[in-house]
């Protein structure tokens, strides 16, 4: 038989869907969990479980109690000696897959339970749905709010829980769960340990990383005086040298284009007068694997300097993921976070940090320079969540 999808609103209801198209004997093949978004329009989270009905022979189900093992023996039938045969590494393969399916049912049984119990909640309903609509994901904004609630319940020691504290308590896990850096010393204390810093900036195209080195070279160099040189490492858009090299003489700083690892190494020591060198590189798609062993290269030049990773604020969480991943290699030290000022789903930026298990450095919220650059902090990864007018309402009450 076809191999058949059942979908319904809870994981119980597309497995009784099964049960129902195709009776007990079903063998389930797979489940997932759908969330809202391009490929789910209905405004909550679907589930799908893809099923067969067995064939001939084979009456094993997800729904029915296999029958007694035949242990090795004598048929009293015709007195022959008989031993079960069977391949076991696909024996093996077999019970790992249904474990798989039974540990993925349970784990959805658990987040329809926890969902229940948000529902139940007007309040955390209503605060559940405006993390979800600043961009934190489900499964974080269904951890956070439970546990809030759980410590909330266990602080009131048996007595009812005022309805306006559980907002505050969400933001006070979600940020608790923020870890922030200040490399460049913006915050006024100059960072410990260095001498001549070196930093370069990577991500993929459109990020924001000639703009938001702009932005860093100016705050530096105009507001600390601090000496500042720039360098572009970007052999692919002759477009984003010029404009760094138009920022540079603006600022009146030194500017050196590179193209190789031996200009880079020569770029350095032009600038060795410079207390900060900011490298600007080319925009890599994560998917790129020649370029971005080619900037590895580059990059690589013996000379000690930090990267940051820079991720846009527009970037879809699973985009933002892979990237992640796959900047990886790079050694990335801190994320500056972008255009944060074009979404109002910013708060999105709390699972990226989550799969980094990296610190934020730096906030760009427009394009003015150097104005729209915001050193991170509690304060201002809090406003990620509150940026919009109507999630400040619901949850800062």
């Amino acid at each position: 038989m076809a191999v058949k999808t059942f979908t319904a609103g809870s994981m119980q209801a597309a497995v009784a869907k099964v049960k129902e198209s195709i009776g007990d004997d079903a063998i389930i093949l797979s489940t997932r969990r759908i969330p809202v978004g391009v490929n789910n329009p209905y405004g909550r989270d679907i589930f799908e479980v893809d099923a067969e009905k067995p064939s001939a022979g084979n009456t094993e189900s997800m729904f029915t109690e296999a029958p007694p093992a035949r242990k090795s023996g004598v048929d009293s039938r015709s007195g022959r000696d008989i031993t079960e045969e069977g391949d076991p590494k696909e024996g093996w393969a077999a019970v790992q897959s249904e474990l798989a399916v039974l540990k993925e049912l349970m784990l959805l049984s658990q987040q329809a339970e926890e969902e229940r119990q948000i529902l139940r909640n007007p309040e955390t309903h209503s605060i559940f749905t405006t993390l979800l609509r600043a961009g934190v994901s489900d499964s974080r904004a269904r951890q956070v709010v439970a546990r809030a609630e759980e410590r909330l319940a266990s602080q009131a020691g048996g007595e009812e829980v005022p309805p306006d504290t559980i907002g505050r308590e969400v933001l006070s896990l979600l940020v608790g769960q923020v870890k922030v850096a200040d490399p460049f010393g913006l915050s006024g204390r100059p960072p410990e340990g260095r001498g001549r810093q070196v930093a370069a900036f990577v991500g993929p195209t459109g990020s924001g990383k000639t703009t938001t080195i702009a932005k860093l070279a100016a705050e530096l160099f105009l507001k600390q005086g601090r000496k500042v040189g720039l360098i572009s490492v970007d052999s692919y858009r002759i477009g984003a040298i010029d404009q760094l090299k138009t920022y540079a003489s603006i600022m009146g700083i030194p500017f050196v284009p590179a193209f190789s690892r031996e200009d880079l190494v020569s770029a350095l020591s032009k600038l060795e007068r410079c207390e900060v060198i900011l490298v600007d590189t080319a925009g890599q798609s994560h998917l790129d694997t020649p370029r971005m062993e080619e900037l590895e290269t580059i990059l690589g030049s013996g000379v000690p300097l930090s990267v940051h990773l820079v991720v846009s604020a527009v970037t879809g969480r699973l985009d933002a993921r892979e990237v992640v991943q796959r900047f990886s290699v790079l050694g990335p030290e801190t994320l500056v976070f972008t255009k944060v000022d074009e979404t109002r789903r910013a708060a999105s930026i709390f699972d990226t940090m989550a799969e980094a298990r990296l610190p934020l450095s730096l906030i760009t919220n427009g394009q003015r320079v150097p104005e729209d650059l915001v050193v991170a902090d509690k304060k201002s990864v809090l406003g990620l969540v509150l940026s919009n007018p109507s999630q400040k309402t619901d949850m800062e009450q």
